[in-house]
């Protein structure tokens, strides 16, 4: 059997007999070789292909992108400068930069290496897209840009995620860079360990994930990817008896019959339009769900009568200043008026000790005039 007509049923085999598989990812951006090195690391490493086995897991990584546009990828294949081709072994004197093992089951080069000892070269891994279905080993220079493919660093683990909120972590059983949260207030996310060793929401990496099971504000819930997006009350609950329109974390109504031609209401037409009306305008709900009338989020708008307190404040200061000034207006005179009687009372006293009684007679005549 053919190598690539077994791919699938290889793959098979493994999910039945509970086998870990190793994590591959083919890397359809051009780098060096060098390059490409530094990309797959720290979580991964340029792939070793030490048996067939290993080499159908990657072909149907690469058959598993639906695009056949790249033929040659960079794998883990190097010889060092001032090593010479060895034609006796499989890899030809290269070695795999992961572990710097020189052997390998696959010995199918399309062209010999160079064999020349004086410059670094590096390999790649050729595929042919045709009914065949063949692949071979090419060495090339180490400086020239190609797609590539990482392998998962299997002694190198993504930490445990740290994530707030009630929820529970379902972590697959042949799968360990992978995990899938059940927050219990509903959503559920699948995580990814990814190459650098950081958990992702499958689909979004810049995510907090942290986050993920912490509610939104009023007005807005979590999306699949983990972003609180905003909730289209219009659509969900149609709380408005006409037209509603959706706002950020909230909505509103719109009408027909005020004059700034929006209610927080449901609003009544003129007695001589209602008979004109669509049957199917006064049939919908007259009053949003608890849900939403309670967000408090929603937009607010306030009625246009007016609030009695207003003149009702004012009237009674004005009321309690005038009162002051009476009392104080009042005292002013009644000062005065006792001023007054102190002074002809010492009048007449003078008058009586100086002439006697009848300069006290002149003076009572005088006070009657």
């Amino acid at each position: 059997m053919e190598l690539w007509t077994g791919l699938y049923l290889v793959s098979f085999l493994n999910v039945a007999r509970c086998l870990p598989e190793s994590s591959y990812s083919v890397h359809l951006n051009k780098l060096s070789f060098e390059n490409a090195q530094n990309y797959c690391e720290p979580g991964s490493f340029l792939t070793n292909i030490p048996n067939e086995k290993e080499m159908a897991k990657i072909l149907k990584t690469i058959l598993d992108m639906n695009n056949k546009s790249a033929t040659s990828f960079w794998i883990g294949l190097k010889r060092d400068k001032g090593t010479c081709f060895q034609q006796h072994l499989p890899l030809r004197g290269f070695h795999w930069t992961a572990d710097n093992s020189i052997q390998s089951d696959i010995k199918t080069w399309k062209t010999e290496p160079s064999g020349s000892c004086a410059s670094l070269r590096c390999g790649l891994l050729s595929v042919e897209y045709s009914n065949s279905k063949t692949y071979w080993f090419v060495d090339a220079s180490c400086k020239q840009e190609h797609p590539f493919i990482c392998k998962r660093n299997i002694t190198l683990m993504c930490p445990q995620p740290e994530i707030y909120g009630s929820r529970d972590m379902i972590e697959p059983k042949n799968d360990p860079y992978t995990r899938q949260i059940v927050c219990h207030s509903g959503p559920r996310f699948n995580l990814i360990c990814s190459k650098d060793l950081v958990w992702t929401v499958a689909g979004n990496e810049n995510v907090d994930i942290s986050q993920l099971c912490l509610e939104c504000n009023k007005g807005y819930r979590r999306d699949a990817s983990g972003n609180c997006a905003d909730v289209n009350e219009c659509e969900e609950f149609k709380p408005c008896e006409q037209e509603c329109q959706n706002t950020e974390g909230s909505y509103k109504c719109l009408c027909l019959y005020n004059d700034d031609g929006i209610c927080n209401k449901p609003s009544q037409p003129p007695a001589t339009t209602l008979k004109n009306m669509d049957k199917s305008v006064l049939s919908q709900p007259t009053s949003p769900p608890d849900d939403v009338r309670t967000n408090k989020t929603g937009v607010h708008i306030d009625e246009s009568t007016g609030d009695i307190s207003n003149i009702v404040v004012p009237v009674i200061i004005a009321l309690l200043i005038f009162i002051v000034l009476l009392v104080i207006v009042a005292a002013i005179v009644k000062g005065c008026l006792r001023r007054k009687t102190i002074k002809l009372a010492q009048r007449k006293a003078e008058a009586v000790a100086l002439n006697g009684s009848s300069s006290m007679e002149k003076v009572n005549e005088k006070e009657e005039t």
